[in-house]
């Protein structure tokens, strides 16, 4: 009895052994997420975020320069008032 429970014992270690070294070798053989085989991203969706990104630096610099046009001219009227 005790023989055949050694045994049940022995092949359920020997096979969970087994089926970890064989996860590991697929998982080794997959790659890591990231790598230039399977990326995060891609390039052309990072072009189009950095695109819409640019187009709102755009509007802000415009903005920002038209506010500082803005400004220059009320500081000229305000001492055309002194």
């Amino acid at each position: 009895m005790f023989g055949k429970r050694a045994v049940i014992i022995g092949t359920v270690l020997v096979l969970t052994l087994v089926g970890f070294v064989l996860g590991q070798a697929v998982n080794a053989a997959i790659g890591s997420p990231g790598d230039q085989n399977d990326p995060l991203v891609t390039k052309s969706y990072v072009d189009t975020e950095a695109g819409k990104l640019q187009v709102q630096i755009d509007d802000l610099t415009d903005e920002a320069d038209a506010l500082r046009e803005e400004i220059a001219g009320l500081r000229t009227e305000i001492e055309n008032l002194k």
